[in-house]
């Protein structure tokens, strides 16, 4: 008996199928019926009562899952045992943040780490905030800085940093209509926005969340430009190259700002602006190193407030705060 067996019979017994089972895992149903086979062999009696609606537990398989589920779960956890004394031997710490976050902080963070001059290692990695909640939720990362759109209170431990502002962005090339109609503004009612083409992420996005609420709660509805792809260099791009508009936070673009590529208006009437949270895993204790980066990370954040490069409020007065 192997961890392979155990995981295709776990599968196989939650999607009532092998054929369901084969999807899920995408693996050959052969090579599973083969597995569960030998599962079969080795304990001397069936498991499963095979029919053509699929799988039912035999009164052996259902003693047997008891202890499979049991089985599963000591190697999940030997598992994350393991990786934490790596990570403590180490001093290795994973942070998953999204783009805009990553524009803001990354920089800073390396250099924090680097005159600290000590043990510590930051391996930063950036995607969408579903996908840095994924990483999350399945150890791959140790600290995830995130939006409270796209957080889980049952599996994370969350400390608010700071509340941040929204703009709408727009280029600053002389063809623009946009920016010619907007160059003397610094700010823009939310109703005002309906009057724009809008790159806009869809809504798995956190970003795409918020704004969801915001038309929800206002009932302005927004034109949202489908030839986004959700990627925000790619989105910047476009920005720059058409009289299109996005809502950003000052930490995607403060960049840009000053080098006059583009101008920012604070969205008012009412305020936009969402929370960013530090999370770590529920289940996971955190080591010596992924507390001092946190550290870092909060200095980093006050840091970057201070510069103007992230404008909002400061949250984080009260640490390890759960998420509601």
């Amino acid at each position: 008996m192997n961890s392979k067996q155990l995981q295709y019979f776990l599968v196989t017994l939650q999607k009532g199928s092998i054929a369901a089972a084969s999807r899920e895992l995408d693996i050959a149903q052969p090579a599973i019926s083969q597995q569960l086979g030998n599962l079969e062999r080795e304990m001397g009696t069936p498991l499963f009562e095979r029919s053509f609606k699929g799988v039912t537990l035999t009164h052996a398989g259902k003693i047997f899952a008891t202890h499979a589920r049991r089985l599963v779960d000591e190697i999940n956890a030997t598992k994350i045992d393991i990786q934490q004394l790596i990570l403590e031997q180490s001093g290795n710490v994973r942070v998953g943040m999204l783009p805009s976050i990553g524009n803001v902080l990354s920089m800073t963070l390396i250099s924090e780490i680097k005159q600290a001059g000590n043990k510590l290692n930051l391996d930063i990695s950036t995607g969408p905030s579903y996908t840095v909640r994924g990483w999350l939720e399945n150890n791959d990362i140790d600290i995830a800085i995130t939006y409270e759109q796209d957080v889980d209170s049952l599996t994370m431990l969350c400390e608010p940093l700071i509340e941040e502002y929204m703009y709408l962005v727009i280029g600053t090339h002389p063809q623009s209509t946009t920016y010619s109609e907007l160059k003397d503004r610094d700010s823009i009612n939310f109703w005002e926005l309906s009057q724009f083409d809008l790159l806009t992420p869809g809504p798995r996005d956190a970003l795409g969340k918020l704004i969801t609420h915001y038309e929800n709660v206002t009932g302005v509805a927004l034109k949202h430009n489908n030839a986004y792809s959700g990627q925000l260099m790619t989105g910047l791009r476009q920005l720059l190259q058409s009289d299109s508009a996005m809502i950003l936070p000052s930490s995607a673009i403060f960049h840009l700002e000053e080098s006059g590529l583009v101008k920012a208006l604070k969205i008012e009437q009412p305020e936009m602006r969402r929370q960013v949270l530090m999370a770590t895993n529920r289940g996971n204790p955190l080591t010596d190193a992924c507390i001092k980066i946190q550290d870092v990370i909060r200095r980093a954040t006050y840091q970057e407030q201070a510069l103007n490069h992230w404008r909002g409020k400061m949250q984080f007065t009260q640490t390890n705060a759960v998420c509601a």
